[in-house]
């Protein structure tokens, strides 16, 4: 199935082969290899097989699993990604996950998506709560989860890069 989500800045699409060196470029940036280390594409071809692996071993709306390419329409330049998945570590709970350029954080550019994003998932999907999960020092996704409308439910440690990670936990319900 092909998903596209119009904002009045964004396009919301599946990634594309041509997506690839955008997607590594976009994931090895400092502030995304920090907060999202275990979705760090170390070159083109590791970001393609990635693709794919996202669009056809993974994408699935009844569960949901969708992984979103972010393009700004004006530049036609995809920034990063946006999604929803099952968490196995909290109990394959729907999460919402993003990332996005270093260069294009504090922009707005997430709360919009995120916005479109979660409309879509509960006008198509099974889904009728959403959860994210954020890391202790990671203010900024602290307020983009916070302006979405998630509501802080307490921490959750869960093992990440090899070690128990203390997070704060938020759900949201349709």
């Amino acid at each position: 199935m092909n998903i596209e989500i119009e904002t009045e800045r964004l396009l919301l699409r599946r990634f594309t082969d041509a997506d690839a060196t955008a997607a590594s470029d976009n994931s090895k940036q400092p502030l995304v290899a920090h907060y999202l280390s275990d979705m760090v594409l170390e070159n083109e071809q590791k970001a393609l097989e990635w693709i794919h692996w996202i669009n056809k071993d993974k994408f699935d709306m009844t569960v949901p699993f969708i992984a979103l390419a972010v393009e700004v329409k004006s530049e036609k330049k995809c920034i990063g990604l946006i999604g929803v998945a099952p968490k196995r570590e909290l109990d394959n709970e729907i999460e919402i996950l993003f990332g996005i350029a270093d260069d294009c954080q504090n922009r707005g550019y997430i709360t919009e998506a995120g916005t479109a994003l979660i409309k879509w998932v509960f006008d198509n999907t099974p889904s009728d709560h959403l959860v994210a999960i954020v890391k202790h020092d990671n203010p900024a996704s602290r307020r983009v989860i916070e302006k979405l409308g998630f509501v802080y439910q307490g921490e959750k440690r869960i093992e990440y890069d090899g070690q128990m990670t203390g997070f704060h936990y938020y759900q949201l319900c349709k």
